[in-house]
């Protein structure tokens, strides 16, 4: 599976879920949820794990395009900004497009929340796992030991 996953081209996880979210926002009805007994406010759970979705292959795809490098919070930010956009222009697109769905605030502000949520959940805990699945232990404990060991030199060289 390892090998597959890194067969496949930096920028197509990214395509492929926004072309889903494009055809998920602005067809009339993908699903035929309309048909379902949904509980009030499933709509907005559905925006919020949709996002999370969004942001969290944005950045791993970028991950994978900077290894062994770590991402900087200013592109995982930017893409998690990228992510909000794209629910805005899709309320936008639902807006202009009279497909039987219009745009709403509480639409984008759940996309928004599972962007953030996304990024919190990439960045402050699944990125560990990504980068070991891609480079193995190994890589992880050398630079874990490079890192005690640059600052304990740091320590050493302020007690002097």
């Amino acid at each position: 599976m390892k090998s597959f996953l890194r067969q496949i081209p930096v920028g197509v996880p990214s395509l492929i879920i926004t072309a889903l979210v494009i055809y998920l926002s602005l067809a009339h009805d993908p699903f035929h949820t309309s048909e379902l007994p949904l509980f009030p406010g499933a709509d907005k759970w559905a925006h919020v794990v949709m996002y999370i979705a969004v942001t969290a292959v944005y950045m791993l795809d970028y991950a994978k395009h900077k290894l062994p490098h770590h991402p900087k919070l200013n592109v995982d930010l930017a893409l998690t900004s990228s992510a909000s956009v794209l629910g805005l222009l899709m309320e936008v697109g639902q807006l202009i497009m009279h497909n039987g769905r219009g745009f709403e605030w509480a639409d984008w502000t759940a996309d928004t929340m599972g962007a953030i949520i996304g990024l919190l959940l990439v960045r402050y805990w699944f990125m560990h796992h990504f980068r070991t699945y891609f480079l193995g232990r190994r890589h992880h404990a050398h630079h874990a030991f490079a890192r005690r060991r640059k600052r304990s030199h740091r320590h050493s060289h302020h007690s002097h």
